[in-house]
């Protein structure tokens, strides 16, 4: 894949809808506009509905990327698909493509529903066509979330030459509210999620009545990072078609996490925990992962120290897709860091950015004030669009943000630098307690000084 200064990415994304693919898909258009690509999300009919007024789901508001509805198809831009959508390669013609692989069991999914859509349509519409692993599609680059993608794609006949490995992270909301978890207040739970490997699970149940088993079933986010800050243990007997969020949740929430073999369970990558907690159900016995329950609740510290390597994995994990996105697009050289205003929307700060624009030594992205970010304005300084606001300096515009999404943007790495200018004590303190920066993030700055 080659970039070029006019280069456009088009990331292919379901309109109005939230899973672990659209979330990662947000992530990576994030990344690339930190890089100074010009990126976009290509929003598409998703499965719950399409509005073109607002397709963004509002889970992935906060992540501030631009999007758009159609596409320029030349040869220097770039065409990001999941692999759900792989009937989407076929649609351009000259623009260079990437299939991301992230989840096995998704493409299988969708490849049967093209076919039962092709003998139920054959006399009406030709059968869509999907990615055949042919060597007439091999200008198409590959990433693989997983290892279990890599392995799938090399069985398949893709050579190791056109699959990249780039795995994304848990959100950061996630990670900061489990920074906290006490394991000393854990208690004798075992969490499971009733729609992966049910049919396992039921018979441990049976088998253990007196364990006390807990469904992540009807749940918001925050019930079920509850749930799994309070349990010892996670089980997961389903597929695992591709790197699922919640082991991964589970074991950044302190639980021992406890699976089959099945997908990308068996190898050792993707769920890089020892071999004694993991079982397969053709030669293990019920009754063994009953053992090997009560253990760890016996056992606890124990147990959770030897999947350190598994925690240790996904608290790298944003760090590791920075380089493997910035080594897939050849990204050797970063724009000057990205400034945040948090004093708000007002004269001194227009003309700080006028200034800081010049001097091309920092980059002025966002002014944080809430009324102003969320407040529909008719003004000559500051315009509207994809329902963001945006304030006019000169021939530049900066983003204006909630003071909640500026925190997040600053996790994610969007925001390199606050800046205040000429800052009172309370002001600093109210920015050091609100966003907990790192004292080298924060620039103070003397008008004209």
């Amino acid at each position: 894949m080659r970039i070029y200064p006019d280069t456009k990415v088009y990331i292919l994304c379901p309109s109005n809808y939230n899973s672990g693919g659209p979330e990662s898909l947000h992530q990576l258009c994030s990344k690339l506009i930190e890089f100074g690509i010009n990126a976009l999300i290509l929003y598409i009919q998703g499965p719950i509905s399409f509005d073109k007024k607002d397709p963004v789901h509002n889970f992935y508001k906060k992540y501030h990327v631009p999007y758009t509805f159609n596409l320029e198809d030349k040869s220097h831009n770039v065409l990001i698909i999941p692999e759900y959508y792989s009937d989407y390669l076929y649609v351009v013609k000259n623009i260079q493509r990437v299939l991301w692989w992230m989840s096995i069991g998704n493409y299988f999914d969708k490849v049967s529903l093209s076919i039962n859509y092709g003998i139920d349509n054959v006399l009406k519409s030709p059968l869509p066509k999907f990615f055949y692993f042919h060597e007439a599609d091999g200008d198409i680059e590959h990433w693989a979330k997983s290892e279990y993608s890599r392995l799938f794609l090399k069985v398949n006949g893709i050579s190791a030459g056109k699959i990249r490995h780039v795995e994304t992270y848990m959100n950061q909301v996630f990670f900061r509210n489990v920074s906290k978890v006490n394991l000393a207040e854990k208690e004798n739970i075992v969490a499971y999620n009733p729609r992966k490997g049910f049919e396992i699970t039921e018979q441990l149940i049976r088998l253990a009545p007196d364990i006390n088993w807990q469904p992540i079933e009807n749940m918001t986010p925050a019930q079920v990072q509850g749930l799994l800050t309070k349990a010892k243990i996670y089980i997961d007997f389903g597929n695992h078609p591709g790197k699922d969020r919640l082991p991964r949740e589970a074991a950044l929430s302190g639980c021992v996490v406890i699976t089959g073999k099945r997908g990308a369970a068996a190898n050792d990558v993707d769920i890089n925990i020892p071999a004694e907690f993991k079982f397969d159900l053709a030669t293990s016995k019920p009754y063994q992962v009953i053992e090997k329950i009560c253990e760890v609740f016996d056992n606890f510290p124990a147990n959770y120290d030897k999947q350190r390597a598994f925690r240790d994995k996904e608290l790298n994990a944003q760090r590791n897709f920075t380089l493997e996105v910035a080594e897939a697009f050849g990204i050797e050289k970063f724009p000057p860091p990205s400034v945040a205003f948090v004093q708000g929307v007002g004269e001194e700060i227009f003309q700080l950015a006028a200034e800081l624009f010049k001097s091309k030594e920092f980059t002025p992205r966002f002014i944080v004030d809430d009324f102003f970010a969320t407040t529909e304005i008719s003004h000559a300084l500051i315009f509207r669009e994809q329902n963001r606001n945006y304030l006019r300096v000169g021939e530049n515009f900066i983003e204006i943000i909630t003071r909640d999404d500026a925190k997040f943007l600053y996790w994610e790495g969007r925001i390199k630098i606050f800046m205040l200018l000429d800052p009172d004590d309370a002001e600093l303190i109210e920015l050091q307690e609100f966003y907990e920066p790192a004292d080298e993030d924060i620039l103070i700055y003397e008008l004209n000084g």
